[in-house]
């Protein structure tokens, strides 16, 4: 049985009990000239509004996971469906081979820029020592032979050796600056491969849950629209709903939710996490996402529904009973020394056989349990207070539930 019914029970039975008390004292009133009259003591009351939607659990955030290198076989899948991955773990790995000749290749060029350089390096040596020596003598000839010790040929031949000395030792040190950089081409080149073989690995970019992949041994990588590997990350799952325009409009973030999943005996509570900026012009519907508190394993897809509470308030509650609506106007009689008092009321929410008295009634007021045309306005009665059963919060739960795309009112 559920709680609508429980409630509606409930209020039969309050009904059969205050008619039955009204007839016990309708003889003894009778004789002061009084009707004997059911009322109740009106209270504030805990109002909680809540918007029923219906949705679906949904991944909060997924990763798609393509491929770093192009045209590649697929060698080896190392996770599957259902499995928690953490970021850069590896998730599959791709053909390497062309990747490795190439890298056995450029050891080879290696080490031939190696001994390249270590070859020019010597050539610079001796370049270097060749000029020193033409250059001492040059300055030493240079210095006798203004002695006559030293004729002029022999001066400019010694001239002529050092030039030659300086010409080759730049041509040295150019030679060696092009094996250097030769061979800083051919190191670069390396890392190149061994990056390539590294990105060969395809590797989760964050933890997560691996939600599908279509990665396939054997298959070629490609940069097509399909992802290798989908993954929730962190495992992260939130209730997604579509809520129609009045219940959207309402919406704030922060708001708390209940979450439920029929069949599955799991309740959730969770916190309104965004909704969208705007409305589908073709729905006249918005979607809503709530973060949920509890982590549990949950399946992405499964059907939900839930509750967001878009209101909480201290009102005045009545049964539904008391109050008498005709043209639009709603109204209530209210009994104080004995006489009976129409008065006009706001009403607010209703559910469960009880309504929300915005205004027109304060705290404490005794009221009618019945308004009925055989009550008129300054009449005298005999008052019998009644005992309610006030629902519970959860009860006074009014909006409209979200089905379709329609609406379905409560």
């Amino acid at each position: 049985m559920g709680e609508t019914s429980r409630s509606a029970i409930s209020y039969a039975r309050l009904m059969i009990g205050a008619l039955f008390l009204w007839l016990l004292l309708l003889s003894s009133s009778q004789a002061q000239g009084r009707m004997p009259v059911t009322v109740v003591v009106a209270r504030q009351n805990a109002v909680t509004e809540w918007l029923p939607v219906v949705g679906s659990l949904a991944v909060r955030e997924e990763i798609q996971v393509y491929p770093s290198i192009q045209g590649q076989a697929i060698e080896q899948i190392l996770v599957e469906v259902g499995q928690q991955v953490e970021g850069g773990q590896a998730l599959a790995i791709l053909d390497t081979t062309d990747a490795r000749m190439l890298l056995d290749k450029n050891s080879v060029s290696i080490r031939r820029a190696k001994a390249a350089v270590a070859v020019e390096t010597s050539r610079l040596d001796v370049a270097l020592v060749t000029e020193a020596e033409t250059r001492r003598v040059l300055e030493r000839s240079r210095a006798l032979q203004p002695k006559g010790a030293v004729s002029q040929q022999v001066l400019d031949e010694h001239q002529n050796a050092h030039a030659r000395a300086m010409a080759e030792l730049g041509l040295a040190r150019q030679s060696l600056a092009l094996a250097e950089a030769d061979a800083e081409l051919v190191a670069r080149e390396r890392k190149e491969i061994e990056r390539t073989i590294e990105r060969s690995t395809v590797r989760a970019p964050d933890a997560g849950l691996v939600l599908s992949r279509t990665a396939r041994i054997g298959t070629m990588s490609s940069s097509s629209s399909v992802p290798l590997f989908v993954i929730a990350k962190d495992g992260v799952v939130e209730f997604v709903a579509q809520v129609t325009e009045t219940g959207f409009v309402r919406l704030r973030q922060g708001m708390h939710a209940q979450i439920t999943m029929p069949g599955h005996g799991i309740s959730l509570r969770g916190t309104v996490r965004l909704s969208d900026a705007q409305l589908d012009p073709a729905t006249r519907s918005g979607e809503v996402h709530v973060e949920l508190d509890e982590r549990a394993k949950l399946v992405p897809g499964v059907f939900a529904r839930g509750r967001i509470n878009i209101s909480s308030r201290q009102n005045i509650l009545l049964p539904g009973s008391a109050v008498k609506s005709a043209s639009g106007t709603s109204t209530v009689f209210v009994v104080k020394d004995g006489v009976v008092d129409e008065r006009q009321v706001t009403l607010g929410s209703r559910r469960d056989g009880f309504v929300e008295i915005v205004e027109g009634v304060s705290d404490g007021e005794t009221v009618v349990l019945k308004a009925g045309a055989f009550l008129k306005a300054q009449e005298k009665v005999q008052p019998v207070i009644a005992t309610l059963n006030w629902p519970s919060v959860d009860h006074l739960a009014t909006s409209s539930t979200v089905m379709g795309g329609e609406e379905v009112a409560q």
